[in-house]
């Protein structure tokens, strides 16, 4: 879940540009950070605990022309100066990067302090540095060393070495995201594009198992099988993104920014129907001979319950939706001709891309839906279609679930053959950019009511039970308060004995009249039981509550799309104001691409 990245250049100078992708990736980590420069043939590192400001920022270091950097999410070995990337063997003269998790890493410690190495951290990725310079010493060139030791390492891993007096970059992937940029000057790469977009839009995506060598003219790359080094010919693809997507602009966290973004995206989805045409007719030509089961994590996991519903209350479509994790305990069941719809913001989520592995070795079908071009889950589907959100800085997922739940919204109902999609969506957009304002005011207010309480619970009903799972997710993963989304008619069958006087009950109020009252029945419930209610509703509906927020929503089937919004946003400022750091909460990362 680490960020790395590396830049070779015909020129000296890429400190600068290193610090600078280093900014972009902190949401993959932000414990430890680290760079590690070559000048003159010499390998300088300036590495430490903290963000990349207080690790790097006005330390001076000799620049040059080959250089790599790290931030940190820590797996093995603790949070430390010792611990933070670059690791170097023991005269400095290699330098590793990583991202992933090593097996069998204490035998190869072993191994190598016995051969008289001084290791200095507790990681894994140490050992990769010290197995290259032993292979130097047995008389390896650069490039045979590190193809020798790639071959020893078993488990996960995006790994970046320079070598001194090398001006190249040593690259392997292999179940860990690896994307390498093309420039005019050089050559870089990084564990994700954002990264790289100041310097380029040229990409070329790494396969599991392949190693690259990066010159400042020159790619190459090889597929490392059975031993054999078989040479692989891939041409870039351009990536649309824009550099300026990553700017917070007047907004203080990027968090709020991408709550912002939200009627913007939804518009441009609702402008983009005859793209998710194909998609949807050859997921429901799929369909015919074979179940359906929709995998995702996290967040995606929310809009996945959610694409459930729709599929069936639209389509008629039956599905069964799985956490990712648990998978391949839950998926015996697949049978060729079988679909697996794969649902992930990043398209590197290690659960999910198992799921995929899983779901391949069985001979079904696999459909996804994702953010990221070039992604490694777009590459291992049969079919995949893009949310067009855009990166996605704060860790907390927010435009790319409303995205997702519109796209699969829109999936759901050209299948069902349904009209007047576009005008629907584009009517979202508009009243959510309309109520911005108001929604704000009412978080606002309510943040101020829970920013001293430790349990909130979340309540909804139909296709705004997993909103409800949603809410409770944001609010616990960014202001660090308990809080548990639960099904409303649930809650009597034992949670209500968690209410007490104040506890505070977020409920999503449906649209549907008999759904509705059931609700209502729901609310008064924990009302007695001292409950303080804060309801979500339709305007116009009379509902018993402590403090409501009235939206004007219609149809029952798009209000996750409207109810969401002030979630978040109530999310938001509770965060802000008990001064957490929205974008960066303890102990999370933006990518989970280690299991």
């Amino acid at each position: 879940m680490c960020g790395i990245v590396g830049i070779v250049r015909k020129r000296s100078g890429v400190a600068e540009d290193l610090v600078k992708s280093l900014k972009k990736l902190e949401y993959r980590g932000y414990d430890s950070a680290g760079i590690a420069v070559m000048s003159d043939g010499k390998i300088e590192v300036v590495k430490g605990v903290g963000t990349i400001d207080s690790v790097v920022g006005g330390i001076e270091i000799r620049d040059g022309p080959v250089g790599i950097g790290h931030t940190r999410w820590a797996t093995h070995g603790g949070v430390s100066p010792e611990n933070a990337h670059p690791h170097t063997s023991c005269h400095g003269e290699v330098a590793v990067v990583h991202n992933g998790t090593l097996d069998d890493f204490e035998d190869m410690r072993r191994e190598l302090i016995t051969k008289g190495h001084e290791l200095r951290s507790e990681t894994d990725t140490e050992v990769v540095a010290h197995l290259i310079e032993e292979n130097l010493k047995s008389g390896d060139g650069p490039l045979s060393a590190f193809v020798n030791t790639i071959r020893k390492l078993k488990g996960s891993y995006a790994i970046v070495s320079m070598i001194s007096g090398e001006r190249a970059l040593f690259l392997a992937r292999n179940k860990s995201p690896l994307v390498i940029g093309l420039g005019e000057d050089g050559n870089y790469c990084a564990s994700d594009v954002a990264a790289l977009l100041h310097l380029t839009n040229r990409f070329i995506f790494m396969e599991d198992g392949e190693i690259a060598l990066l010159t400042p003219s020159s790619v190459e790359i090889w597929k490392l099988e059975g031993g054999k080094m078989e040479k692989v010919d891939r041409r870039a693809e351009e990536v649309d993104w824009s550099p300026q997507l990553l700017d917070k602009g007047s907004f203080e966290h990027f968090m709020l920014k991408e709550i912002h973004e939200q009627p913007h995206i939804l518009k441009k989805i609702a402008e983009s129907i005859d793209y998710y045409t194909r998609f949807s007719e050859r997921l429901d030509s799929l369909l015919r001979s074979g179940s359906l089961t929709i995998v995702a994590a996290g967040t995606s996991y929310h809009a996945g319950l959610i694409g459930k519903y729709l599929l069936s209350k639209l389509a008629g479509i039956r599905s069964e939706v799985i956490i990712a994790s648990e998978f391949p305990e839950w998926s015996s069941h697949l049978r060729e001709g079988d679909v697996v719809l794969a649902i992930s913001q990043s398209g590197e989520t290690a659960d999910v891309l198992e799921a995929v592995r899983i779901a391949k070795s069985r001979g079904s079908k696999v459909v996804s839906i994702v953010n990221v071009p070039g992604s490694t889950l777009t590459r291992m589907s049969d079919e995949s279609v893009f949310i067009q959100a855009g990166p996605e800085v704060g860790v907390a997922a927010t435009k790319t679930f409303s995205a997702q739940v519109a796209v699969l919204y829109v999936i759901s109902s050209l299948i069902s053959g349904r009209s007047g999609i576009s005008d629907e969506l584009a009517g979202v957009s508009e009243l959510l950019r309309n109520s911005m304002g108001d929604l704000e005011g009412f978080s606002k207010e309510m943040s101020d009511l829970l920013k001293d309480k430790e349990h909130v619970f979340f309540l909804g009903r139909g296709i705004n039970y997993p909103t409800a799972l949603e809410g409770a997710l944001k609010l616990k993963e960014i202001s660090y308060i308990h809080a548990e989304g639960y099904p409303a008619g649930e809650y009597k069958h034992g949670p209500l004995a968690l209410i007490e006087e104040g506890t505070p009950a977020v409920v999503m109020v449906p649209v549907n009249e008999e759904l509705r009252k059931k609700a209502v029945y729901n609310i008064m419930e924990v009302r007695s039981r001292g409950a303080f209610t804060i309801t979500i509703q339709p305007k116009g509906v009379e509902v018993p509550t402590d403090a409501s927020l009235e939206v004007d929503v219609e149809d029952e089937l798009l209000s996750p799309l409207i109810y969401t919004v002030p979630l978040q946003l109530i999310a938001y400022y509770t965060a802000v104001s008990l001064g957490r750091n929205p974008d960066k909460p303890r102990n999370l990362a933006k990518s989970v691409t280690v299991e």
